[in-house]
C-alpha cells in the first residue's frame, strides 16, 4: 500500500511540474494537431523545411520527452482511462477547448478575419449555454459554428514572419521561434492561468491546467506513438510533420 501511495504521490508532483512548465512556456501540442501531422507525414509532396541549428540539443530534450511520454504518462494514462470513463473525459475536453475561445477569436481578428471570429464566438455562446458551460459540444450540428482554428502563431506567419528555429521544449514538445512567442501572446487572453481572470489563487490554475493536461494525455500519447513507433527517425518524423502543420495552418 506504501508503496502505491509513493508512486502515486511522484506521478502527480511530476503531471504538477508538467503543468507548471506549460503554464510558464508552451501547451502540449493537442491531439487534433497530432492527428494532422500523422496524415501530414504521408503527403510527400510538401517541401516545407525549418531551420535547426541546435538539433544536437533538441534531439536530446526529444530523447527526455520520448521517454517520459512511453515511461511514466503512458502508464499512467492507462490507469486513468481505467478510471474515468470516455464521456466524462469528451466532456472535460469540450470544456477546455471551450475556455480557449479567446485566443482563436485573438488570432482571428489579429488576421482580420472578422467573419471567422463571428463564428467562434458564436460557437462559444452556443456551447456556454445549450452546452451547459461547454461540457457538450452543441455547437457541432452548426456547420457554420465550427470553423478552423486559429491563434496567434498563425497570425504572426500571415504578417510574414518566418518559422525562425526550430525548438523542442521539456515536457511540452515541439515548437517554433515564432509560435513559441505566439504562445507567449496568448497567454495575454487566455483564461486559466492569468491571474485577472475569475480565478483569484494560483494553485486553482495550476489545478486546472493539471486536468486539462492529464484529460488529453491518453488521445495525445496514443497518436504520438503512432508516429514515432513507424518513423525510422521520429525525431525528424515530429519536426517535419510539426512544420508542414503549421505552414498548412497559416495558409488556411
Amino acid at each position: 500500500m506504501i508503496s502505491h501511495i509513493r508512486v502515486a504521490a511522484a506521478t502527480a508532483s511530476i503531471l504538477a511540474l508538467v503543468a507548471s512548465v506549460s503554464l510558464q512556456a508552451q501547451d502540449f501540442i493537442d491531439a487534433d494537431d497530432l492527428m494532422e501531422i500523422d496524415d501530414l507525414l504521408d503527403d510527400e509532396t510538401s517541401n516545407e523545411t525549418i531551420a535547426d541549428p541546435f538539433e544536437d540539443i533538441n534531439r536530446a530534450i526529444f530523447g527526455f520527452n520520448n521517454a517520459v511520454y512511453k515511461n511514466v504518462f503512458q502508464p499512467f494514462t492507462r490507469q486513468y482511462v481505467r478510471i474515468v470513463p470516455k464521456e466524462p473525459r469528451k466532456g472535460l475536453s469540450n470544456f477546455f477547448d471551450n475556455l480557449g475561445y479567446p485566443i482563436r477569436l485573438t488570432g482571428n481578428v489579429l488576421q482580420f478575419k472578422f467573419g471567422r471570429a463571428s463564428q467562434e464566438t458564436g460557437r462559444f455562446l452556443v456551447n456556454t449555454t445549450a452546452g451547459l458551460a461547454g461540457f457538450m459540444d452543441a455547437a457541432k450540428e452548426f456547420e457554420n459554428l465550427n470553423p478552423p482554428k486559429e491563434d496567434i502563431g498563425q497570425a504572426l506567419g500571415v504578417w510574414g514572419v518566418k518559422h525562425g528555429f526550430y525548438i523542442v521544449l521539456p515536457f511540452a514538445g515541439p515548437t517554433s521561434l515564432r509560435d513559441f512567442v505566439g504562445r507567449l501572446g496568448g497567454r495575454v487572453v487566455d483564461p486559466i492561468p492569468e491571474p485577472w481572470s475569475q480565478l483569484d489563487e494560483s494553485e486553482d490554475r495550476l489545478d486546472l491546467q493539471i486536468v486539462d493536461t492529464v484529460n488529453d494525455l491518453p488521445e495525445i500519447i496514443d497518436l504520438y506513438n503512432s508516429i514515432t513507433d513507424s518513423a525510422i527517425d521520429p525525431y525528424i518524423a515530429v519536426r517535419d510533420g510539426y512544420t508542414q502543420l503549421r505552414a498548412g495552418k497559416v495558409k488556411e
